[in-house]
C-alpha cells in the first residue's frame, strides 16, 4: 500500500470517527427533547388538551389517509377476523395447510364512530359445497378466502375485508402493549400437549402476558375440574358453557386491548405494530386502507361498543359431533340490529335460516325441561368431538341430531378487591400469614363479600 493510499485510508477513519461524534452529541440533545415532547403530548391528551404535535401529526394524518378513505364511499364497513393456528403432524411439525379456526368475528365499523363485534360460533352448522359442514371446516378447506363467501352467502353478510391472525401474533401484540388488566372469572387449567396449548389461571385479578391471554381467550371449559396436578391447586369454579364461555371472553378481551392500543403512547410503538402486523398477520387490505383504520379509531367510543354472539340452538350429530344450528327467528334481529344495511335477509333465508330443515331434531326439546343449571363441578366423561373436513352430504332425508339442554351456571362469587390495609408497616411485619398461596383464592367464594361500590 503507498503512503497516498494510507493517507487517504487514515483520512476516512478520522472522517468516520469525527462523523459518530457528531451524531453522539445530535442524538444525546435531541432525544431528551423529543422524550419531553412525546410526554407532554400524553400528558396533555390525556387531560383533554391536544399538544401542538398532537394536532400537526393529526392534520398529516388527516390528509395523507383520511379516515373514510377505508370506508370508499360506504357508511359501514365489516372486517373478518379469523384466529387460527397451525394443525401438526405426528413429529408435532406443523403442517403447510389451513387450520380450523378457533374465532371467527366480524367487526361493523360505521362512518359515524359506531362498532360493533359479531360472534360467529365455531361449531356453527352452514352447507357449502353440497354438503353440510361447520363453518370453521370453510377455513380449513380453503382459508379466509371460502370462509368469507360462505358467510357472504350463508348468512346474508357483506364482508368488505379480512384479518387472519396467527397465535404467535397475538401474544407477540398483547406482550407489546405491556400485557392487559383482566378479571378471570373461573379457575382455568388445560394441558395439550398435541396442540401446544397450555392454560393455568387462577380465578381473581390478573395482570396478563401474551401466553397467559392467549389461554384466556381458548379455553372453553374443557381440562381439569376438581384439581390441576401439574400447579397442585384445588379447582373451585370453572365455566360448563364452552364455546358460549370463550366467545364471552374474547369479545371482553377484545375490548380491553383495544382501549389500550388507542392509547396516546401507543404511536411510539407504530413500527413495532407493524412489524408484528408484516410478519404474523394476513390481510387483503393495503397499507394506505390500514392506516386509514387507524386513524379511524381515534374516533370509536369504546364504552358504546355493541357485542353479541350469533343465536344458535345446541345439538348433537353422530356425524359432526356438537353442532349449533343458526335460530331462525332471533338471529336475523341480532343481525340486523349490529350491521344495518349490510344484512341481506334474503340471503340469510336461503342459506343459514333454511338448515333447521336438513336436520331433525329428537322429540325432547329445550322449553319441556327448562335451561339446566350447573352444580358443583364434577368429573365427567367428555364424548368424542368430530372433527371432519367431509361434511354431510344433503340428500332428501334430514339427519337426525338431539338437542343440547342449555346451562346456566350458577354465577361464582362476585370479584372482590383487597381493600388497602389501614396497619402500620410495623404491624403487618410482625403479623404470622395466615393463609398459603394455594388458598389465596377460597376466600372470594364466600357469600358474605359484598360487591366494591
Amino acid at each position: 500500500m503507498t503512503p497516498k493510499n494510507l493517507l487517504s485510508a487514515r483520512q476516512q477513519r478520522l472522517r468516520r470517527r469525527k462523523w459518530k461524534r457528531v451524531l453522539l452529541i445530535a442524538a444525546a440533545i435531541l432525544v431528551p427533547i423529543l422524550s419531553a415532547i412525546a410526554g407532554i403530548s400524553v400528558h396533555l391528551t390525556l387531560h383533554g388538551q391536544k399538544s401542538l404535535p398532537v394536532r400537526l401529526a393529526e392534520r398529516v394524518a388527516n390528509w395523507f389517509v383520511p379516515p373514510d378513505y377505508a370506508f370508499n364511499g360506504r357508511d359501514r364497513l365489516n372486517i373478518l377476523i379469523v384466529g387460527a393456528d397451525y394443525d401438526y403432524d405426528n413429529k408435532a411439525r406443523p403442517l403447510p395447510k389451513p387450520a380450523r379456526s378457533d374465532t371467527i368475528l366480524i367487526v361493523s365499523l360505521s362512518r359515524d364512530g359506531e362498532a360493533s363485534i359479531l360472534s360467529i360460533p365455531r361449531d356453527t352448522v352452514v352447507r357449502f359445497n353440497g354438503k353440510l359442514h361447520k363453518i370453521n371446516a370453510a377455513h380449513a378447506i380453503g382459508g379466509p378466502e371460502l370462509l368469507r363467501q360462505v358467510i357472504e352467502e350463508q348468512f346474508g353478510i357483506q364482508i368488505h375485508h379480512f384479518v387472519q391472525v396467527t397465535f404467535d401474533a397475538f401474544v407477540k401484540l398483547v406482550d407489546l402493549v405491556g400485557g392487559i388488566d383482566l378479571f378471570v372469572e373461573y379457575d382455568m387449567h388445560y394441558d395439550d400437549n398435541w396442540g401446544k396449548l397450555h392454560i393455568h389461571l387462577q380465578r381473581g385479578f390478573q395482570h396478563l402476558n401474551g401466553e397467559q391471554a392467549l389461554g384466556f381467550v381458548r379455553y372453553r371449559g374443557k381440562g381439569y375440574r376438581r384439581f390441576c396436578p401439574k400447579c397442585k391447586v384445588k379447582i373451585e369454579h370453572w365455566d360448563p358453557r364452552g364455546d358460549l364461555g370463550r366467545i364471552e371472553r374474547q369479545q371482553q378481551f377484545l375490548k380491553a386491548l383495544a382501549k389500550k392500543l388507542l392509547q396516546p403512547k401507543m404511536v411510539m410503538k407504530l413500527p413495532q405494530l407493524v412489524s408484528i402486523a408484516h410478519q404474523y398477520v394476513a390481510t387483503d387490505m393495503d397499507l394506505k386502507t390500514l392506516l386509514s383504520l387507524a386513524n379511524f379509531a381515534r374516533q370509536l367510543n369504546l364504552d358504546s361498543m355493541k357485542t353479541a354472539t350469533l343465536p344458535g340452538i345446541g345439538a348433537r350429530s353422530s356425524f359432526l359431533g356438537s353442532i349449533v344450528i343458526p335460530d331462525r327467528e332471533k338471529a336475523p334481529q341480532v343481525l340486523a340490529e349490529l350491521l344495518g344495511s349490510t344484512f341481506i335477509p334474503s340471503l340469510w333465508e336461503q342459506g343459514a335460516g333454511s338448515v333447521s330443515g336438513a336436520v331433525r331434531v329428537a322429540a325432547r326439546t329445550r322449553s319441556s325441561k327448562g335451561a339446566r343449571v350447573a352444580r358443583k363441578p364434577v368429573e365427567e366423561e367428555e364424548l368424542p368431538d368430530t372433527q371432519t373436513v367431509e361434511g354431510v352430504p344433503l340428500n332428501h332425508e334430514p339427519i337426525e341430531v338431539i338437542p343440547i339442554e342449555p346451562i346456566s351456571p350458577q354465577p361464582p362469587p362476585p370479584p372482590v378487591v383487597p381493600e388497602p390495609s389501614t396497619q402500620k408497616p410495623e404491624e403487618q411485619r410482625s403479623q404470622p400469614p395466615t393463609t398459603s398461596p394455594e388458598q389465596s383464592f377460597q376466600p372470594q367464594s364466600k357469600p358474605t363479600e359484598q360487591t366494591p361500590q
